[in-house]
């Protein structure tokens, strides 16, 4: 604030625990390639506002944020495309539900599901202990999804800070 930033957005910040191994997903995921990118980039613009769409930059930063990542999509074979995707990353014992999206036009098929359930096995399975995700304040059908999964609101939340220049 001293620094003329102000708040852009605020996000709720939600954790978990991972104490036992989770269940897999029911639909099937599978290891997002080079040749995906264009189609994920073309999913997050649809289900995100302009605000908070990635870009090709964008989406490596995220692919790099934590040392260890796995990157992960979801075809629905009956519309021929791309149903969603999922970066998670784990860093320590601390895991993150980095970036989950389903195209507007799969929501409410069990893909945001699905990849939920894939990446906190994946998380179990790289020894995380703890998950975290954070969602828009408005974004109840996320905030729905995850608390299904046994994630709860921590009281702080997030800011996202920006400053013109």
């Amino acid at each position: 604030m001293e620094a003329r930033f102000v708040v852009r957005e605020r996000l709720r910040l939600l954790s978990r625990a991972i104490d036992a191994e989770p269940d897999r997903p029911a639909l099937p995921v599978e290891r997002a390639t080079r040749r995906d990118r264009p189609a994920v980039l073309e999913l997050d613009d649809a289900a995100f506002t302009t605000f908070w769409r990635l870009g090709a930059l964008g989406l490596r930063d995220a692919l790099d944020a934590t040392p260890v990542r796995q990157f992960r999509v979801t075809h629905d074979r009956s519309r021929g495309a791309l149903s969603g995707y999922a970066i998670t990353g784990c860093a320590s014992a601390q895991g993150y539900l980095q970036r989950i999206a389903v195209h507007p036009d799969a929501q409410r098929a069990g893909w945001g599901t699905a990849l939920v359930a894939d990446a906190l096995h994946w998380l179990w399975r790289h020894g995380a202990n703890r998950a975290f995700v954070n969602t828009q304040v408005d974004n109840d059908g996320a905030r729905a999804l995850y608390e299904s999964f046994g994630f709860c609101e921590l009281p702080a939340g997030l800011a996202v800070m920006g400053r013109s220049l």
